[in-house]
């Protein structure tokens, strides 16, 4: 195949080949095939980086880089759908984690083509898009693998809109914000999306020796993160983007909408975060805004946070009750 094949279709018949000997190994339950089919289907992965992901136009959609890509992203994951953990056939297989490796495998796949896909403003968007899925498949099929690959392209998607679209990006020394909102904003509005998911794969319960070890409590509930890692990128944009006059009012505005969010969800570490996010604005205002704003953006300022306040300290009256039950 590497002599007879052309350069970006070794990558695909190098799938096949691990997919057929798969099958016959799953078929005759000769586990050494199977075993060499894992080897095939990493080194097809692996070749795609050096041959398939460049190929074509830039800016092409549709070329040889994702017509040759996709197959072997449909294989990968057809392999590790067949690795049942209750199939005593590939038993051996799932000890040895070969299951966790073809997922991560697929999903690397997708997300490396999407890095060569997407201009590089959208990436953020588009891989925001990818953790939606994966919530939804872990949700659907009841594999934690997927939420596992969800948080830790949520922290590559945060990071990515942290390097490039805020601090890296040129348009933010252009003067204007037109459409370049838009493109991080659509990817905070999809990561906001997930928490419906986040939720509903959340362990049941409290383990407490479980939940001293950091990494176990994100896995037990995720919610807290998909919460506070659209919030970052969210908080910094307003930030960047809002001239300096209208930077507590957004701010302010959000630290409403967050109580609101957590009102609704009756999650604590959500309305912490908002009155934090008020009291910021709050000592912001005294500190800086009071003494260095125009005029107008100063009296705006003023009425506006003062107004979130007021709804803010209404809610709490309100829903007294109620809040002291999630206390």
């Amino acid at each position: 195949m590497w002599y007879e094949l052309q350069p970006v279709t070794v990558a695909v018949g190098w799938a096949v080949f691990g997919l057929v000997l798969f099958e016959y190994g799953l078929m005759r339950k000769v586990r050494q095939f199977r075993f060499q089919s894992y080897v095939a289907l990493t080194a097809a992965f692996t070749r795609i980086f050096f041959a398939n992901l460049t190929a074509g136009m830039p800016g092409e959609f549709w070329g040889p880089r994702a017509y040759t890509i996709l197959p072997i992203t449909l294989i990968l994951f057809f392999t590790y759908s067949q690795l049942g953990a209750g199939d005593k056939n590939v038993q051996d297989d799932t000890r040895l984690r070969f299951d966790v490796l073809l997922a991560y495998l697929g999903s690397g796949t997708v997300v490396a083509l999407l890095y060569f896909q997407f201009a590089n403003d959208w990436l953020v968007t588009a891989w925001a898009s990818v953790v939606f899925v994966l919530f939804a498949l872990a949700l659907w099929l009841h594999r934690p693998i997927f939420l596992h690959q969800a948080l830790l392209l949520t922290v590559a998607a945060c990071a990515r809109g942290i390097m490039h679209n805020l601090f890296g990006a040129s348009y933010f020394t252009g003067g204007t914000w037109t459409g370049r909102f838009f493109v991080l904003g659509s990817a905070i509005a999809i990561l906001f999306g997930c928490l419906p998911f986040a939720f509903r794969v959340r362990a049941p319960g409290r383990d407490q020796t479980s939940s001293r070890k950091w990494l176990a409590a994100i896995l037990r509930h995720p919610e807290q993160f998909m919460f506070f890692a659209p919030i970052v990128l969210l908080t910094l944009m307003l930030a960047l983007k809002m001239r300096a006059g209208m930077v507590t009012v957004s701010w302010g505005l959000e630290g409403v909408l967050i109580v609101l969010l957590a009102l609704a969800a009756n999650e604590r570490s959500f309305r912490l975060t908002g009155l934090v996010l008020l009291l910021l604005c709050v000592g912001k205002v005294l500190g800086m805004d009071a003494w260095g704003l125009a005029p107008r953006d100063r009296y705006i300022t003023f009425i506006i946070l003062g107004a979130a306040l007021l709804l803010v300290s209404f809610l709490y009256s309100k829903y007294r009750d109620a809040i002291r039950q999630f206390l």
